[in-house]
């Protein structure tokens, strides 16, 4: 199985553990995990991240960046992204197009679609650079992207554009992992393997779902995300792609990855 993590967990790691970034990502790396899931913006901001993941044997696994597609910004804002995934490496972006700025309908639409204009450009370019754009069930209310329905008004619009599955964020807009997969399952090319608790954990970041369920950071398999069968339905499907450890807001972030690596190894 083709394993990564978020970067940003790996530097919370080393913040938590007092230890250098370095220690923490050959550490992970041991654990098998031969990549890294990392933010457009970390990127920008020190260019000695991919170096440093280099180093210890990591590539990166997609770059992620948000954008504001439905005001201000049109596709060729997404270019350097593109040619830095490609210098890099990395053959996946992952776009967050932006939030709707009210709750108007008739100005949400007239927000979808200069999104829709911005995301077809940039997706026309980066199919011309040899890099997969994709999308992800991003959990925020005002998120044009939250459901698997919204996911697919944009796919079924931009040819190029493919899914990152996020296991754990349906369940945010009250939507069961299951019936997404089923919706979203020709278009999945890359995984986010998010497990969520309902059981309260003070010291970890709470999310509270549309439908006022309150949810907690969990290590892969352990919580209420039907992640064995989500992985078993993919490894039916012949998916070779990479499965990526995601757990925002855990209290001891190396554990988490730990615990998340060895469910994952024992899956299949």
């Amino acid at each position: 199985m083709k394993k990564s993590v978020f970067y940003h967990h790996m530097a919370e790691a080393a913040s938590q553990k007092g230890m250098a970034i370095q220690d923490i990502i050959r550490q992970v790396h041991s654990l098998g995990i031969g990549w890294a899931e990392v933010d457009l913006a970390d990127l920008k901001r020190d260019n000695s991240i991919a170096d440093m993941l280099k180093n210890e044997g990591m590539g990166i696994s997609s770059i992620y960046g948000f954008y504001d597609f439905g005001s201000s910004q049109n596709g060729s804002a997404g270019f350097e992204h593109v040619q830095l995934a490609k210098k890099l490496g990395c053959e996946k972006v992952m776009i967050i197009p932006g939030f709707y700025a009210s709750d108007d309908k008739a100005q949400s639409e007239n927000e979808r679609e200069k999104m829709l204009a911005a995301m077809k450009q940039m997706c026309e370019y980066a199919q011309s650079e040899g890099i997969i754009p994709t999308i992800e069930d991003f959990d925020d209310c005002k998120s044009p992207i939250a459901t698997a329905e919204q996911m697919m008004w944009f796919a079924e619009r931009i040819p190029q554009l493919m899914i990152t599955f996020d296991t754990g964020n349906f369940m945010y807009s009250g939507q069961s992992e299951l019936d997404a997969f089923e919706l979203l399952k020709d278009r999945i090319v890359h995984v986010h393997c998010k497990d969520r608790s309902l059981i309260e954990k003070p010291q970890c970041e709470m999310k509270m779902t549309v439908d006022g369920k309150a949810m907690y950071p969990a290590p892969v398999g352990s919580g209420c995300i039907k992640m064995k069968e989500i992985i078993t339905s993919l490894e039916a499907r012949g998916y070779d792609g990479i499965y990526t450890i995601e757990h925002f807001g855990a209290e001891d972030q190396l554990m988490y990855i730990k615990r998340s690596a060895e469910f994952l190894d024992g899956v299949i």
